[in-house]
Formats: structure tokens, C-alpha cells, sequence
């Protein structure tokens, strides 16, 4: 199964950037026909104020006529109510910055975003800048590439796994990044790099052995590799500004192939120009899926 059976839930807090990823998460509600479960989270002891998440579902059935979605208040930090839905959730969207960031700040991401890109029971889609879609006609980038990071990880392989089924799902293009490293790589005031052209085709060669599966499943899907000889937060973050989506994972204390640069993702957070999903919990082979599993 790709994604659990359960609501695709977004935090909203009032902020511009709340309403701008609610439309990626009613989005992806339509796409995936679930309910849309729009939250607000309710710190002990602060006061009930206007209704927020009502208020944001009944805009999100606005945006897309036959949604199904509602709106719900709960008590607890933001952090909590957000990692307690994860566990039924098939998916948790928020943006990158919530209402008490600030809007003067440097830091890409709030608490929350931080936090649930670290941790939580599924995956978690960060919309970056997500103001930029608060309008009630922004268009969500339709036409540009799905691009994944892989490493060899379980981590990897269960956001391989993710990327196919949304690049599918979108009808897009699927772009398969691995960067990678060698003492013989040129850097500028070094003297003359030597010929890697055999090491790169070995990572294509994996590249293409670790999607063939998927390619099988997924045969109309449009995919491409690359091998990027360089850091990978690099590679991730230059493929970030023409990508629609970045789907990245994240490791799992189950997993036993584990990232071998652990802090990856969470750099590529911070960096990333595009929407990250986030690829949490126990990777799935292939094998194991059921052909009509969604």
C-alpha cells in the first residue's frame, strides 16, 4: 500500500502560508479521494477563538466542488495534534512556516515543519513559501517533473516508492537523482579531475536495477536518471528549482539499510525551493504490494 486508508490531514493555523498549503493538501485529497481533514491545534489553556479549520474546509470545497472535507479543533501543541493524526492519516501537509514565524525571519522552516520532517507515522508533504498559493486562483505547478533522492537506503526505497505513485497519480515526468562521491573529483583550485565516466555509469546502472520494478508497475510513467557527482544537498536543492515536487526519505529506526549522510533530508529542508514529501515509515518491496494496492 502506498499510502494508508485515512484522511489527508492539513494544519491550519490562519496564516497565509496554512491556507497556501491546504490547497496542495486538497489537492492531493482530490487525487487520492479522501477526506480532507483541515486541524487546528488548540494549546493548553489558550482561549477558543474564530474557527479556523471550519472556515478552511468549507474554502477548500470551494476550490474543488465534490471534496470532502472538515475542519476540526484539537487540543494541544501543534506538534502533538499533528503527530497523533499521523498515525490513522495517509498523509499530513503543512507549510514550511506557520503563523508564529514571523514573516522578516531567514529560516525556511517553523518548529513544526522541522518537527514533523523528523518524525511522524506518514508521510509529510512541506510546502515551502507556501503563500504563494494562498490565493484563491494560484495554479499548483502542473507541468514541471517529480524528482526523488535515492542513496541506497531503505529510506531511499521507500521514497522511490512514494515518487512513482505521485508522479502517476500527477501524469508527470519522474526524475531519479543520486549524487555521489570520489576522491578523484575535480574542485575549483585542485589540479585535473580524473575520467569517472565508469563510476557514474555503475550508479546509473543501480539507479536503473533499483526502479525497475516500479517501472514495471508504473509503465506509462515517463522516468529518467541521473547521477549527480557532487553533494548531495547540492544536487537535491539545484533540482528543487525545476521540480513540482521533491520526494525525498527520511530514516527509520526499522530500517536496516540505513542513509549513509543521516542529516540529508533534514539539510535539504532548509534548502529546497519546491513542496518535500517526506517519506516516513517502514519501506514496502514491491513484491509485497498488491497489484491493485493505491
Amino acid at each position: 500500500m502506498v499510502y494508508k486508508y485515512g484522511p489527508v490531514v492539513a494544519g491550519i493555523d490562519g496564516s497565509a502560508d496554512s491556507i497556501g498549503a491546504l490547497r496542495w493538501a486538497a489537492d492531493e485529497a482530490h487525487r487520492l479521494t479522501r477526506t480532507l481533514l483541515a486541524v487546528t491545534a488548540l494549546p493548553g489553556g489558550a482561549p477558543a477563538g474564530p474557527d479556523v479549520a471550519t472556515r478552511a474546509a468549507a474554502e477548500a470545497r470551494r476550490w474543488l466542488v465534490g471534496i470532502e472535507a472538515v475542519g476540526a479543533t484539537r487540543p494541544g501543541t501543534p506538534i502533538e495534534v499533528l503527530r497523533a493524526l499521523a498515525e490513522e492519516a495517509c498523509l499530513v501537509v503543512v507549510g514550511g512556516r506557520g503563523a508564529g514565524a514571523g514573516t522578516g525571519g531567514a529560516k525556511p522552516l517553523g518548529s513544526v515543519s522541522q518537527a514533523l520532517g523528523t518524525r511522524a507515522d506518514a508521510p509529510v508533504l512541506i510546502v515551502h513559501d507556501a503563500r504563494r498559493w494562498a490565493a484563491p486562483d494560484a495554479a499548483l505547478p502542473r507541468g514541471a517533473p517529480v524528482v526523488a533522492g535515492f542513496d541506497g537506503s531503505d529510506s531511499a526505497a521507500r521514497a522511490l516508492r512514494l515518487a512513482f505513485a505521485e508522479a502517476a497519480a500527477r501524469g508527470s515526468r519522474l526524475v531519479i537523482v543520486q549524487a555521489w562521491s570520489h576522491p578523484g573529483l575535480w574542485h575549483p583550485g585542485a589540479g585535473r579531475g580524473c575520467d569517472l565516466s565508469a563510476d557514474g555509469a555503475a550508479v546509473r546502472d543501480a539507479l536503473h536495477e533499483a526502479a525497475a520494478p516500479w517501472c514495471r508497475r508504473y509503465p506509462q510513467l515517463d522516468v529518467e536518471v541521473r547521477d549527480e557527482p557532487r553533494d548531495p544537498v547540492h544536487a537535491l536543492a539545484v533540482a528543487s528549482q525545476w521540480a513540482s515536487l521533491l520526494v525525498v526519505g527520511t530514516r527509520c529506526a526499522a530500517d536496516r539499510a540505513q542513509p549513509p549522510n543521516p542529516s540529508v533530508t533534514r539539510r535539504v529542508l532548509q534548502h529546497a525551493a519546491c513542496p518535500v514529501l517526506v517519506a516516513h515509515g517502514p519501506a514496502l518491496a514491491p513484491a509485497r504490494l498488491s497489484p491493485t494496492a493505491r
